[in-house]
């Protein structure tokens, strides 16, 4: 029996390794892949409130073994075993902050694709990181996070997130890269898009 919950245990912590243009080439243990640089399959969600457009953010847990309490976006993680990035992404928000995967399905946008090389800036982890965005007017009273992962919830402005990112503050997780610029432009997209369809709304 103790055999077979540390089989089920290890099973849990396999996650998918890709190649550069995001296709799965095999499975690893989480920690190994992490240490050893391996190319990664990562999700990261950002979930904005389209009224006052602040975005929920989270601390990451002091315990965490890599990127302790560091801020990042509403939630991220990797892609499991057996797993594709909307699948993770929804068993990773209900983890993290408690959201009920059908709600978010049905609000989930899709954004990109991007190449993320922390040991490029002393830290650990490669990861093609799938991108999604979606819009919630809920409280932070709404989000119930998991002590194991998050420390904190909050909300910031969008233009602080990107600020603060640009800034290169070192208790970011998101690093900045071409990419971050590129993700950027995709949210301003989406958000102003988001307005346009409000206000038309209103006219009618």
């Amino acid at each position: 029996m103790e055999n077979t919950n540390k089989q089920e245990l290890a099973e849990e912590e396999m996650i998918n390794c890709v190649d550069k243009q995001g296709n799965i080439v095999g499975t690893v243990e989480r920690n190994e892949g992490i240490n050893r640089g391996v190319l990664l399959q990562a999700v990261q969600l950002w979930i904005i409130n389209p009224k006052t457009k602040k975005v929920l953010m989270q601390r990451r847990s002091a315990k965490k073994e890599n990127d302790a309490n560091m801020i990042d976006a509403s939630v991220s993680g990797h892609v499991k075993k057996n797993e594709i990035p909307t699948q993770a992404i929804l068993r990773e928000a209900f983890e993290e902050i408690g959201m009920i995967p059908t709600e978010l399905f049905s609000k989930l946008q899709t954004l990109n694709k991007i190449e993320v090389d922390f040991s490029k800036i002393g830290r650990k982890g490669r990861y093609i990181a799938h991108e999604y965005l979606a819009f919630f007017e809920y409280p932070l009273e709404y989000y119930k996070k998991q002590d194991e992962e998050v420390d904190e919830l909050f909300f910031w402005d969008y233009e602080k997130v990107k600020q603060e990112i640009r800034n290169k503050n070192p208790n970011m997780r998101i690093p900045y890269i071409k990419e971050t610029e590129e993700l950027f432009k995709m949210l301003d997209k989406k958000i102003n898009q988001r307005k346009e369809e409000k206000e038309k709304c209103e006219e009618k």
